[in-house]
C-alpha cells in the first residue's frame, strides 16, 4: 500500500462504527446477544478491505452481574463441578477482533445489564485496559 492510500484510508474507529451501525438495526443493545461472531467477522472483513491485518478473537467477557435467566436451562452435568458452573456464568463466551494488538469490540454493550460500569458501543483498547477480555482463541474463523 502506497504512503497516499495509507493517508486516505479511513480510521480502525470509523470502520468499527460503521460496520456496527450496518449491524445493529435494533434499539437496544439485546439484539447483539447472537451477533457478536458475525460483527466481529464483518468487521475483520471490512478492515482488510482498508489495509488492516485483523483477526477475530473468540474468548471471554468478565461480567459483574450474571441475569440468572440465561442459565434457567443450564445443567450441573454439563460441568466440572458447580464453581465451574458459577465461573462460566461470569465469563461467557465472546468475540471481537484484535488489529494490531488492540481489541475493537462492536457488541460488547450487549453485556450492559450485567455490568457495574456499562460500556460504549465501540471499545477500542488493550488487552491491559481492558480487563474484561480474556482472549482465548485468536485467528477465529
Amino acid at each position: 500500500m502506497n504512503w497516499y492510500k495509507k493517508a486516505q484510508r479511513p480510521t480502525v474507529e470509523q470502520i468499527a462504527k460503521s460496520v456496527r451501525e450496518n449491524i445493529v438495526k435494533c434499539y437496544d443493545d439485546d439484539c447483539l446477544r447472537a451477533l457478536c461472531l458475525q460483527a466481529s467477522r464483518q468487521l475483520r472483513e471490512e478492515l482488510i478491505k482498508n489495509g488492516y491485518k485483523a483477526m477475530v478473537v473468540q474468548g471471554k467477557f468478565k461480567v459483574d452481574n450474571p441475569n440468572e435467566e440465561y442459565f434457567e436451562d443450564w445443567d450441573l452435568d454439563d460441568f466440572e463441578n458447580e464453581e465451574k458452573m458459577e465461573e462460566e456464568k461470569y465469563t461467557p463466551l465472546h468475540y471481537w477482533v484484535e488489529v494490531n494488538g488492540l481489541v475493537v469490540d462492536i457488541t460488547a454493550s450487549q453485556f450492559n445489564d450485567e455490568l457495574d460500569d456499562p460500556v460504549e458501543p465501540i471499545k477500542i483498547g488493550t488487552y491491559n485496559d481492558l480487563d474484561k477480555y480474556i482472549p482465548v482463541h485468536k485467528g477465529f474463523k
